[in-house]
């Protein structure tokens, strides 16, 4: 057991996602929620992802999708953005200045990308949000970050 900073710190394998995709995960949920990456989200994500649909606990489950298209869900909505930045900018997201990046995210959340192929891309957004947020600020540290008492219904035996 280790947290997910600590899985993508040693770079262990993933189950689900390619490395082209981490590349444009990595940096796509890093613009849409700062420190996602750092956090390892990849990690997070490819582990829920390759779990059984009763112990997923990302948000997409709580979404109407069948458990087995979870993992589609997530590597269309990385292609998509991934071809979309760079049919935008000619850049992959990690590439991209925090401008240009913005630019994509609203894009993206107003479902203003004509290209974009499969789930809504505000859909997608909606959900990748949540997960990063869920990573990054849903311990006791993050809610710290962010200044907001953390009062959990049952709190946690020990701190991620």
């Amino acid at each position: 057991m280790m947290t997910p900073a600590a899985a993508r710190e040693r770079e262990i394998a993933l189950q689900v996602f390619s490395k082209t995709e981490v590349l444009t995960l990595e940096a796509l949920a890093d613009a849409i929620v700062p420190g996602a990456q750092k956090a390892g989200i990849c990690h997070f994500l490819d582990h829920h992802l390759a779990q059984a649909a009763e112990d997923c606990l990302l948000m997409i489950k709580y979404m109407g999708l069948a458990n087995e298209a979870y993992p589609d869900f997530y590597q269309a909505g990385i292609e998509n953005a991934r071809i979309h930045a760079f049919n935008r900018f000619g850049k992959t997201w990690a590439e991209l200045n925090p401008t240009d990046s913005t630019i994509l995210l609203d894009e993206m959340a107003n479902d203003r990308i004509a290209t974009w192929k499969g789930a809504p891309a505000s859909f997608f957004f909606f959900v990748l949000r949540s997960d990063a947020a869920d990573l990054v600020y849903g311990t006791e540290e993050g809610f710290a970050k962010i200044g907001v008492p953390y009062a959990a219904h049952i709190a946690p035996k020990s701190s991620w």
